[in-house]
């Protein structure tokens, strides 16, 4: 899938402005502050119904505005073209547009861009509890499994009711546990879609490690939050922690208590990597993940990279961007130098770049569409 443009409105810093993408490269430089994150912002809020910078859309838009917009086409592999949508106004809801219908939720628009985002803290990964890990998991499976979303959905709410039926002071340890069957059942289809997932995920990851750096002896593993490998040993530990649950009024063993095991030269990474290390392995992570997709969907995916190349030495830099030539996806990066020289070996239709100062936008150097 390519992005072909971006048009953003009231958004943030940016009061509008409108970016041409080509099928390559696309560099958005400029300096601190002029709004080049704001972009990268807008294109993964129409990917993942969400911002990366802060957990309320109201507080996207511009000071002094009454709402945001932001507008996005993206092309399939066969040539069909399909336009993306979002609307916020202050006080009222979230509109999102899907080839100028409603869209349902932000998983309909998810679908049509597959985006991974490469961010200066993207040693969190590595660094931070299982939830960033889980939801990066879950972001792979989505696109390559249809029947995730229901799953997961399901998942979360039975597993709310479950825990509110724990909670009841009205029944006892002995009582039935009506949910048990169900909360089984999907639990354990989620873990095994996502061992899946992984076990095509790590030779992917392994090769584009290496390539970013030789060095390093990494190993993935899924950690199924207490589950069994098959559902009948998963029932049966869960009927022996319901004493525990029920104490805690809250379910202990699960996919919402999974995790992803990173090892470093047979260690944990968490504890063990440093800080480049683990910016190195949290890319590699992120660009596997695009170069499965892009082998899954048969066209490329969406690399968003902020500060491209933030704390890497020159030899690291260039290891970056002839890894992301390799596995052929199309990049929106910013930084705050030109990277000219770095670039330098990218042109014509591979190569965009643009400036952004005092809230606009201009072509500066590269080839068109």
């Amino acid at each position: 899938m390519l992005l072909n443009f971006l048009e953003v409105e009231q958004f943030r810093n940016l009061t509008s402005a409108r970016l041409e993408f080509c099928p390559g490269f696309n560099l958005i430089e400029g300096p601190n502050g002029a709004g080049k994150t704001t972009l990268l912002e807008a294109i993964h809020l129409l990917a993942r119904g969400k911002s990366f910078r802060s957990s309320k859309l109201s507080n996207l838009i511009q000071r002094d505005g009454r709402m945001l917009r932001a507008r996005a086409q993206v092309e399939r592999g066969s040539g069909q073209h399909h336009s993306l949508g979002l609307e916020k106004q202050i006080g009222g809801q979230t509109r999102l547009r899907l080839d100028g219908q409603e869209a349902k939720s932000a998983a309909s628009l998810a679908a049509f861009l597959p985006v991974q985002l490469v961010l200066p803290n993207v040693a969190g990964l590595i660094f931070n509890g299982p939830a960033d890990r889980r939801e990066f998991l879950d972001w792979g499976v989505f696109h390559v499994k249809q029947d995730y979303v229901r799953l997961a959905r399901q998942y979360r709410k039975v597993l709310r009711q479950r825990n509110a039926w724990l909670r009841d002071d009205q029944h006892g340890p002995i009582t039935e546990d009506p949910w048990m069957p169900m909360i089984t059942e999907t639990g354990q289809l989620i873990s095994e879609l996502r061992e899946g997932y992984l076990a095509t995920f790590s030779p992917i990851f392994d090769d584009i490690l290496n390539r970013l750096d030789p060095d390093l002896d990494c190993v993935l593993a899924y950690q199924a939050g207490g589950y069994e490998k098959n559902l009948t040993e998963t029932r049966k530990k869960m009927a022996e922690t319901k004493l525990r649950d029920v104490k805690s009024g809250s379910t202990q063993l699960g996919p919402h208590r999974a995790d992803v095991v990173i090892k470093l030269a047979g260690v944990s990474a968490q504890e063990t990597a440093s800080r480049g290390q683990g910016k190195t392995i949290g890319s590699a992570a992120a660009l596997a993940q695009s170069a499965l997709l892009a082998q899954h969907n048969k066209q490329p995916s969406l690399v968003l990279i902020d500060d491209f190349g933030a704390e890497l030495d020159e030899a690291h830099r260039l290891r970056l961007l002839h890894t992301l030539l390799a596995i052929g996806c199309q990049v929106v990066a910013t930084s705050t130098e030109p990277l000219s020289g770095l670039l330098s070996e990218l042109s014509g239709e591979h190569l965009r770049v643009f400036h952004v100062e005092h809230g606009s936008v201009r072509v500066t150097g590269g080839g068109g569409l």
